[in-house]
């Protein structure tokens, strides 16, 4: 097959998934191009290195710089069709023409698809960039079915910012709808998405690369402990990790915390470290490579994710690092949070508290500190929860499936199917807000 797949940032250091699925995709003999708006931004206003993505880079056509100002955007359409669409100007002028509202977006959206011709899938992750691929299909500049993965901050943040019915146009005309969780399946079905076109499909992760074991159990003259992985924003809820660890030790359990990652909330996050007084106790060590993040799971005696629901709305799918402890046999906590439970039996697989009770989140770390008999049971339940719903290759088996059934039979079929959405629906809506240039999928 010849798939499109349409990011916001690439390469994403904490999107391990969209990498798992391009690089099984290519494996599997299929053809990939990757469309994105940018490479990822660094917190200091840097972007983000290739991260040992520099094979998949080659493959990537980023969206020329866009202006959050409407008028700016307007006054710089002609130098932008003398640049990006250089020896396609009517091609351009076609594309404005049936962008009716949308029609400088498009111009900016469409400019990396121009001359790409048509895609036996166009796969989406994250809804705003569903609604992006649909507009650049209306236009005429790329055709083929809209495939759009949603993963949590798209159902709520974004949902949250928008609308209710921000995706009204993408459940009519957008051909699959992969949800990562059944929590989701069911926010989408309350959105107004037809149930019909709705499949689960979970993220997961390369077994090989997270062996099961041995257990790491504490000793006596060393401290328990405690890792957490995660993008340093709020509904990561690392702050009810690190006022956890400061109740933990003032009830005189030694335990210790490691951070791996990095975000806009780390200045804040050490500041509340300082005041604890938790310097010694807490580390937060920035972002880390897979082989890293692998090392630090060796090492831990617990992982803690303590995710939350954001004050704006945002939430979790089901985090990749909970996927990647259970895998490695290392016990974990979590909270009772979106598709977590899904992922995570309390009792059986691992340990659920609900949100933001740091109590209840202190007092589950230091049962299995001080029940390390348990762990075995705990670790061994994971590793076979992880095994059955989370490997990639299975996964990446399905995927290239829900793609292939989503493919014309011939290039004649495809134009006719991209034509028939346009007729089938297509009066334009209002156009995008200033902030969608680009949504963040935090």
């Amino acid at each position: 097959m010849r798939l499109a797949v349409v990011v916001t940032y690439f390469p994403s250091v904490s999107q391990t998934f969209v990498l798992s699925q391009i690089t099984g995709l290519l494996a599997r003999g299929h053809e990939v191009d990757i469309f994105a708006v940018a490479r990822e931004p660094l917190p200091n206003g840097t972007v983000r290195a290739d991260t040992g993505c520099g094979h998949l880079v080659e493959r990537t056509r980023y969206q020329p710089r866009t202006s959050e100002s409407a008028l700016m955007r307007a006054i710089g359409v002609p130098a932008l069709v003398a640049r990006e669409w250089r020896g396609h100007v009517r091609a351009a002028a076609r594309a404005a023409a049936r962008g009716a509202h949308h029609r400088v977006a498009v111009l900016y959206e469409g400019a990396p698809f121009a001359q790409r011709h048509a895609y036996d899938a166009l796969l989406c992750h994250f809804g705003p960039n569903g609604e992006r691929a649909l507009r650049v299909r209306d236009a005429g500049i790329v055709c083929g079915p809209v495939v759009t993965a949603f993963h949590g901050a798209d159902m709520s943040r974004y949902v949250s910012m928008q609308g209710a019915g921000v995706y009204r146009d993408l459940f009519a005309r957008g051909d699959l709808f992969l949800p990562v969780s059944d929590a989701w399946r069911r926010r989408l079905i309350e959105l107004g998405c037809p149930a019909d076109k709705i499949e689960v499909h979970r993220m997961g992760i390369a077994l090989d690369e997270f062996p099961y074991g041995p257990l790491r159990m504490p000793t006596a003259d060393e401290p328990v402990r405690l890792l957490s992985i995660a993008r340093l924003v709020e509904k990561k809820g690392i702050e009810f990790a690190i006022r956890a660890v400061a109740q933990l030790r003032g009830n005189g359990v030694d335990v210790v915390l490691d951070v791996i990652g990095d975000g806009p909330l780390r200045s804040s996050l050490l500041r509340l470290v300082r005041e604890l007084g938790m310097s010694n106790a807490v580390r937060i060590v920035g972002a880390g490579t897979r082989e890293e993040v692998a090392r630090s799971m060796r090492a831990a005696h617990l992982v803690v994710a303590p995710s939350v629901t954001a004050d704006d709305g945002d939430m979790e799918g089901i985090p990749v690092a909970l996927m990647e402890a259970m895998a490695s046999g290392v016990p974990v906590v979590a909270t009772r949070h979106s598709g977590i439970p899904e992922l995570v039996c309390h009792g059986v697989s691992g340990v659920l508290v609900p949100e933001r009770d740091v109590k209840a989140l202190a007092a589950a770390i230091q049962q299995l500190v001080e029940r390390p008999q348990q762990w075995l049971a705990l670790t061994r339940a994971a590793r076979q929860t992880v095994e059955q719903l989370h490997d990639v290759e299975v996964l990446n088996d399905r995927l290239v499936e829900l793609l292939a059934g989503q493919r014309p039979t011939s290039r004649r079929q495809r134009v006719v199917h991209s034509r028939s959405t346009m007729a089938s629906g297509s009066s334009v809506e209002s156009p995008p807000k200033p902030h969608q240039f680009p949504f963040e999928p935090r």
